[in-house]
C-alpha cells in the first residue's frame, strides 16, 4: 500500500510556486488526474459534462484524504508531497507546488468526498468560489471522488472565453489519452454526457494503444526497453513502423518520470533517428517514457509542468538519439534490408543499403545516372576512356553509332545526339554536369516546369518558372470555393462504404461538425463508439481514397480547429486550402505536354493566378533584359 504524509504548508513556498494556471476546463482534469495517480490509484473515472464547463467529476481508489487534512488540501501551499525545495531534487510525485486545489477552489464550486482504510466513514464537503459551506461526515468507498462544477461562474469574464464544446473537449480528451498511455497499469474511464469516451482497462502499453488508436496502428509498433543503471537512464514504450507515420508529431508522446511533456530536444533526437525512411513532411509515431534521476531534471519552469529542462542538454540529446537509431536500424533497416533488390525502387533506405546517384563510368564519359544499391550492382562493362580532354572522340566504334545513317530505326532514334544529351549528362572534368531538360519543360526534379513568354503588364519576352504543385492548388481552391458558394458540390457514391477509426478527440469534433463537413461532398455517419461510416467522397477527389488517407483527412481538419482553439466557421478557409492542397498535382509528379497545357489554362481562368492557397507564387518571371545583366551583355 502507498504510504501517505501528513498534508502540511511547503516550506519557501514561493521559491517554488510558478502560478498554476485554471485556464479552461482541461487544466482542472490534469490537476486532478496527477492526485488521483499520486495517490497511488489502480481506477480512475472521469465524467466530464458539457465538455468541462458544467461539472468535471474525478473518481479513485486511492489512499483518500484523512478527516484533519482534507481542509488543509484546500489551502494555499499545502501538500502531502513535498516539505521544501530541496524536495524538488528527488521529486517523484506529479504534483508538488499545493496550488492545483487552491486555483481550482477560487473559480468553481467544489465537492469533495474521501477516505482512508482507517477511516470508518469518509468526509465531504461543499466549496462555493474557494469558500467552505458544508462539512458531514458520510459513507463512502476508499478513495476520492472530486467534483467541480459551473467553471468560471464567478468570472464571466474569463468563462465568455471558453471555446466550442468540441475544442474543449478536444482538449480533455488529449490530457486523457496521455494520462492512460502514461500509466497503462492504471484503469481509466471516461464518460461525457453519459456515453463512453474512452474505457482502457489496466494492462500493458500495448493494450492501450489497440484500445485508443485500434489495431492496425497496434500491429505496427514494436516495443522497447534500454536500461542503464549507473548514471540512471532508462527509455523504454512503443516505436512505430513507417507505415505508420504522422503528419503532426504531437500524435506522439514523451514522458520524462511518467510526466507528459512537450520537449523540441526529445523528439528532435528521435525525429533524426528514423532519418531516412520516413516521407518528407512524416513524423514517427511513438509513445516512449524517459527516466532518469530527478536531480538532473528542472520541472518547474512552466506553469503548467508541460516543459522541463535538463541539467546537460547533450548528454540526454545523443543517449536518445543513439538508442532509437541503433533499434531502427535492427527492426526497420537491417530486418527489411533483406527484402530489397535492385528492382524495388519505391522504398528503399539510405541508411539501409546505401542507395546513391553515381555513374558506372570514369568521370569523362557521357553517361546516364542510374541508382546504384551496395553490393549488389548489376554487372557492366567498364568502357575504355571515350573522350580526350579537348571532347573529342577517341572510340571509334561510338562515333559511327551516333552518325551511322545505316542503322536500324531503333537505333537511330536512341542514339541521335538531341535525344543523347537530353537524356544523358555530358560530364567532363572541371566543367558542370550538363543535359538538355525534358521535351515538356519541366524540371528533372518535377516541381517546376520551365516556360516561355510575355509580362502581362510590360509585354517583356523572357522564361516563366512554374510550381505545378502551387498552381494545381490555386486552381482547386477557387473550384472548391466555387462550389461551396453556389452549394453545388458534387459527389460521388462509394460502392463499398469504408468504416473509419478515430481517436476521441478527433471523433468529437466530427461529431459536432458533422453537417459542415459534409457540406464538402462528404458524407460521414456515425457508426458507435469511435467508428463512422464514409459513404460519399466529393468528386474533386477522383479516386476513392483508402481508410488511412480519409483518417488523415480528418485527423488534420481537427487539428486545424483544436489547435487554433476556432469554431469550424472560423477555420472553413484553412479546410479549403487542406483539401485543396491534399488533391492537387504534387511535386515528383511526372506531367505530359497535354497536363502542362491544362494546367497553364486552368490557373489563367483563375481570379488569382498568382499565388497557391498558402500565398506562395506560382509563377516567377525573369526578363531576357535580366539575363543579359547577368551575362553582361551590352544592350
Amino acid at each position: 500500500m502507498l504510504k501517505r504524509n501528513k498534508i502540511e504548508r511547503i516550506k519557501d513556498a514561493e521559491k517554488i510556486a510558478a502560478g498554476e494556471v485554471i485556464e479552461r476546463p482541461a487544466n482542472i482534469v490534469k490537476e486532478l488526474v496527477e492526485n488521483s495517480i499520486d495517490a497511488g490509484a489502480k481506477e480512475i473515472r472521469i465524467i466530464v459534462k458539457n465538455a468541462g464547463k458544467s461539472s468535471i467529476q474525478v473518481i479513485d481508489d486511492g489512499i483518500g484524504i484523512p478527516p484533519d487534512e482534507i481542509e488543509l488540501a484546500f489551502g494555499k501551499y499545502m501538500s502531502s508531497k513535498i516539505r521544501s525545495i530541496d524536495d524538488l531534487n528527488t521529486l517523484h510525485t506529479l504534483g508538488f507546488r499545493g496550488e492545483a486545489l487552491t486555483s481550482i477552489n477560487a473559480v468553481s464550486q467544489v465537492e469533495i468526498i474521501s477516505k482512508t482504510e482507517l477511516n470508518d466513514l469518509g468526509v465531504h464537503l461543499i466549496f462555493d468560489g474557494g469558500t467552505l459551506i458544508e462539512r458531514k461526515e458520510i459513507s463512502c468507498p476508499v478513495g476520492t471522488s472530486l467534483t467541480v462544477k459551473n467553471i468560471f461562474y464567478n468570472i464571466p469574464a474569463r468563462q465568455k472565453f471558453l471555446k466550442s464544446d468540441a475544442t474543449e473537449l478536444g482538449h480533455i480528451t488529449d490530457v486523457v489519452q496521455r494520462y492512460s498511455l502514461a500509466y497503462p497499469e492504471i484503469h481509466f474511464m471516461y464518460r461525457h454526457n453519459d456515453i463512453d469516451v474512452l474505457n482502457c482497462p489496466s494492462g500493458n502499453l500495448l493494450k492501450t494503444i489497440f484500445h485508443m488508436y485500434g489495431k492496425s496502428t497496434a500491429k505496427l509498433v514494436e516495443p522497447i526497453d534500454y536500461l542503464e543503471e549507473k548514471p540512471l537512464f532508462k527509455l523504454y514504450g512503443l516505436l512505430g513502423h513507417p507505415q505508420i507515420s504522422k503528419k503532426k508529431r504531437i500524435d506522439s508522446s514523451i514522458f520524462v518520470n511518467h510526466r507528459y511533456i512537450i520537449s523540441d530536444l526529445l523528439f528532435d533526437a528521435i525525429q533524426e533517428a528514423y532519418k531516412g525512411i520516413l516521407t518528407v513532411g512524416k513524423f514517427p509515431f511513438f509513445v516512449l517514457n524517459v527516466v532518469l534521476d530527478p536531480s538532473i531534471i528542472d520541472f518547474n519552469i512552466h506553469p503548467k509542468k508541460l516543459h522541463i529542462r535538463f541539467e546537460n542538454e547533450t548528454y540526454v540529446y545523443n543517449k536518445v538519439y543513439n538508442i532509437v537509431r541503433n533499434f531502427v536500424e535492427d527492426k526497420y533497416i537491417a530486418k527489411e534490408a533483406k527484402y530489397l533488390s535492385t528492382e524495388l525502387n519505391d522504398y528503399i533506405s539510405h541508411d539501409a543499403c546505401d542507395v546513391e546517384e553515381k555513374s558506372f563510368v570514369d568521370s569523362n564519359v557521357i553517361e546516364k545516372p542510374v541508382k546504384t544499391i551496395k553490393e549488389k550492382v548489376a554487372t557492366k562493362e567498364k568502357p575504355n576512356d571515350l573522350l580526350n580532354e579537348e571532347g573529342e572522340l577517341i572510340d571509334k566504334t561510338v562515333q559511327l553509332r551516333l552518325t551511322d545513317q545505316n542503322t536500324s530505326n531503333e537505333t537511330n532514334e536512341s542514339l541521335t545526339p538531341d535525344t543523347y544529351i537530353r537524356e544523358k549528362y555530358v560530364n567532363f572534368k572541371n566543367f558542370p554536369k550538363l543535359r538538355l531538360i525534358s521535351n515538356t519543360g519541366q524540371l528533372s526534379n518535377k516541381i517546376y516546369v520551365v516556360l516561355e513568354g510575355f509580362h502581362q503588364e510590360t509585354n517583356e519576352p523572357g522564361l516563366y518558372v512554374l510550381d505545378q504543385h502551387a498552381a494545381s492548388e490555386r486552381i482547386n481552391k477557387e473550384k472548391l470555393q466555387n462550389m461551396l458558394e453556389t452549394s453545388n458540390v458534387k459527389r460521388q457514391a462509394l460502392i463499398s462504404p469504408l468504416k473509419i477509426e478515430l481517436i476521441p478527440s478527433e471523433k468529437f469534433f466530427l461529431i459536432e461538425n458533422l453537417e459542415e463537413i459534409n457540406n464538402f461532398g462528404f458524407k460521414f455517419e456515425h457508426f458507435g463508439g469511435n467508428s463512422f461510416i464514409l459513404r460519399e467522397i466529393p468528386t474533386i477527389m477522383e479516386k476513392v481514397p483508402n481508410i488511412e488517407v480519409i483518417q488523415e483527412i480528418i485527423s488534420n481538419i481537427s487539428e486545424i480547429g483544436k489547435g487554433k482553439d476556432k469554431s469550424f466557421s472560423e477555420v472553413k478557409e484553412e479546410i479549403i486550402n487542406y483539401l485543396a492542397c491534399h488533391k492537387s498535382i504534387r511535386g515528383g509528379d511526372e506531367l505530359t505536354i497535354k497536363d502542362i497545357r491544362e494546367l497553364i489554362i486552368d490557373l489563367a481562368n483563375c481570379k488569382d493566378p498568382f499565388h497557391c492557397a498558402h500565398a506562395r507564387p506560382t509563377l516567377k518571371f525573369i526578363s531576357f533584359k535580366e539575363l543579359d545583366k547577368i551575362f553582361k551583355r551590352k544592350a
